[in-house]
């Protein structure tokens, strides 16, 4: 019954409820969060007070701190937010690492199911999707100077660059194609779309209204595993920087202030290349979004392997689930927040908990 309930709540508070029938349902109400978010499991989500301390804990299962408070209408009054109207910034920062091969296909692998999700659950909302440059580096350099690229395999990059067109590329490439955190519309080398992505709108983020969803998601999405090692956090900065999303920036409209923002960090790594800390992390989130509630955090990375199951090859486990690395240390400051294991097979189960925790924060979300 959980999911009619959620709907009616989503719908309620973000978007047009007349056309479909729904009437004003229950009042949605946060308890603290327990510290802490590492998941050992498929994946774990948390609604509630953010952590801020130095520690590190570990949540077991599905933990999403929610109270619903099943009342009458009467709950709804003056008093209670506006929510985010259905708008929506989903910002993905994925890692196009050497390491990524097998996580990189599993990504793909999900894409289905993925779009799946957000013609289901998220049909009614405004959306913009936008997979960020996380070095500020074309891919496709990789493959143009490496003594085993181009040279060898001419007129290819690799054995896997499925098309990859050795002198043509680089001379089609942009300025915003070698800009941190800008939108990737031209994913080049091994594993990569190998082609120019021609979004709905003309913009370096997939709109609402794009007509092959599935296609754009995999141009955009599909960054292949010829890349650099990601400083994810200066890029996740860059990204809410205001000249890049003004008029004339690379990713020009992407962040409004009045959506809610969900950041989407894809990685098998540590964040051992940014040269800011997750303090400052959070702080330019917060100067960008002023309230933490106006977040939504996701982490597919590194887990510990759980006890008893089969190690996936090629995938990386973490080894040291106790420190907090940079990443699980940002996303553990937020109080809306979801683990996903990187070295799962299939990542759709995580990306439908997540929607349902996008359609929670975006009823408690007040723009400010």
């Amino acid at each position: 019954m959980r999911k009619p309930i959620l709907a009616a709540l989503v719908l309620a508070a973000c978007g047009d409820t007349s056309s479909l029938g729904f009437s004003t349902g229950p009042a949605v109400t946060t308890a603290p969060a327990s510290t802490g978010a590492s998941a050992t499991s498929g994946s774990t989500s948390t609604t509630g007070t953010a952590d801020d301390s130095a520690g590190s804990g570990s949540a077991e299962g599905m933990s999403t701190g929610l109270l619903r408070d099943v009342g009458t209408d009467d709950d709804f009054g003056p008093v209670q937010p506006e929510g985010c109207k259905g708008k929506v910034d989903l910002l993905f920062l994925i890692s196009s690492l050497g390491t990524m091969k097998t996580e990189q296909a599993q990504l793909v692998a999900s894409f289905p199911g993925f779009v799946a999700t957000i013609q289901d659950k998220l049909a009614d909302f405004d959306v913009h999707i936008m997979v960020a440059n996380p070095t500020g580096r074309w891919a496709g350099w990789n493959c143009e100077e490496a003594w085993w690229g181009c040279p060898m395999y001419a007129p290819n990059c690799g054995p896997d660059d499925e098309g990859y067109q050795c002198n043509v590329y680089p001379k089609l490439i942009t300025p915003c194609d070698e800009t941190l955190a800008a939108g990737l519309t031209f994913n080049a080398g091994n594993g990569a779309a190998n082609r120019q992505c021609e979004l709905f709108g003309g913009n370096r983020y997939i709109i609402s209204g794009e007509p092959d969803m599935k296609d754009a998601l995999e141009c955009i999405a599909k960054v292949g595993y010829n890349g650099g090692d990601p400083p994810m956090g200066d890029a996740l900065i860059a990204a809410l920087d205001p000249k890049i999303n003004a008029d004339g920036g690379c990713n020009a409209g992407f962040l409004r202030e009045d959506a809610l923002l969900v950041v989407a960090i894809i990685s098998d790594t540590s964040d051992i290349k940014s040269k800011s800390w997750p303090y400052q992390q959070y702080d330019a989130i917060i100067a960008a979004k002023k309230d933490p509630s106006a977040v939504v955090m996701l982490g597919i990375i590194t887990q510990p392997l759980e006890e008893g199951a089969q190690e996936v090859p090629g995938c990386v486990y973490d080894n040291d689930p106790i420190n907090k690395d940079k990443i699980s240390d940002l996303i553990d400051r937020f109080p809306n927040r979801a683990y996903g294991d990187v070295c799962k097979g299939d990542y759709v189960p995580f990306f439908n908990e997540a929607a349902d925790l996008i359609g929670e924060a975006c009823g408690s979300f007040v723009p400010q």
